[in-house]
């Protein structure tokens, strides 16, 4: 499938390993196909690429270059073939959507001193912003990398928790939950998302082994467990909010597509002194800009609360 983001050129190949992208303004990025691996490898060639090309210019903007055009002949049924391939990659990338948030003032050194976790902060945002958008707590993933393991690729941190969903809750502008309350209930979400993440690395999740137990049920015996024909399983697994992060000073952004129709892809960072987040969704199932606008007043009263204040008291005066 030679398709691309850009109307105005076909030149990516989506079912190949990855894409190396580089625009006229210098600005580079890359394109991977997700069965073969996972961002954290990516990740690492991209910060090597970065780093070289800091290191060494090999190439300077006056320099010519000795990269040659290929121009390959195709056959007429080849050539109907792409042109099918495009007009259904068109109607594919026209019903998708894709709106960011940057939020500064709000990052790692400072959520630090105040001794919880970035990333449990990260995804309780997520969390809140969805119930106060849709007032319900759905499936949700969070991708953790088990390279600690020769052959290891992701478990999944389930960050939808009993922990995120009582704090969701108290900060409601209606609900009585005071400023101690509230601070309370942040350490308790930021513990135990520590305690699922720590567990998820290690290989002590539970996706993965579930998902062994299922294949391997189904190529030896065939029929289903009844614990796979649970209307539970089924929810737990039809992932809403889908979330996954990179950080590097090499990456100003990176993200995924919505992975059910009604569902949230969130690609966020979380760095020194900003936090940004960027949601792909397919309309009418989801809206992320009204996702996007919830979130960002989380955020204030995420940082109002963490910095020993209670937005609630000041929207009273």
């Amino acid at each position: 499938a030679v398709v691309s983001t850009q109307s105005a050129h076909y030149g990516r190949g989506f079912d190949k390993c990855f894409n190396m992208i580089v625009t006229k303004n210098g600005k580079g990025s890359i394109h991977f196909e997700h069965s073969w691996g996972d961002g954290v490898s990516v990740l690492r060639y991209f910060n090597e690429i970065y780093k070289d090309s800091i290191a060494k210019h090999h190439v300077g903007p006056t320099e010519g270059g000795s990269a040659v055009k290929l121009d390959p002949e195709l056959s007429p049924n080849l050539i109907q073939a792409l042109e099918n391939a495009r007009g259904d990659f068109e109607k594919v990338k026209n019903s998708f959507v894709l709106d960011v948030m940057k939020f500064e003032g709000f990052g790692k050194n400072d959520l630090r001193k105040l001794k919880v976790s970035p990333d449990s902060i990260c995804q309780l945002s997520f969390q809140m912003a969805n119930w106060r958008f849709k007032r319900e707590f759905v499936g949700s993933y969070e991708s953790c990398s088990t390279a600690a393991f020769k052959y290891g690729r992701t478990e999944t941190i389930r960050p939808c928790t009993k922990e995120t969903k009582a704090c969701s809750i108290a900060f409601d502008k209606e609900n009585p939950a005071q400023l101690d309350e509230m601070s309370e209930l942040l350490s308790a979400c930021s513990k135990k998302h520590n305690k699922l993440t720590k567990e998820a690395a290690m290989g002590a999740g539970f996706d993965r082994h579930l998902f062994a137990l299922k294949f391997l049920n189904n190529k030896l015996n065939g029929a289903p467990l009844p614990i796979f024909e649970d209307p539970n399983h089924a929810k737990l697994n039809y992932i809403i909010l889908s979330t996954s992060t990179l950080v590097s000073p090499a990456l100003e952004v990176g993200g995924f597509a919505a992975v059910v129709p009604d569902g949230l892809g969130i690609g966020y960072a979380m760095f020194d002194d900003w936090f940004g987040t960027q949601a792909s969704y397919y309309p009418p199932g989801n809206d992320g800009s009204e996702f996007i606008k919830e979130l960002t007043g989380v955020c204030e009263d995420l940082k109002t609360v963490l910095n020993g204040k209670s937005f609630k008291e000041s929207r009273q005066v």
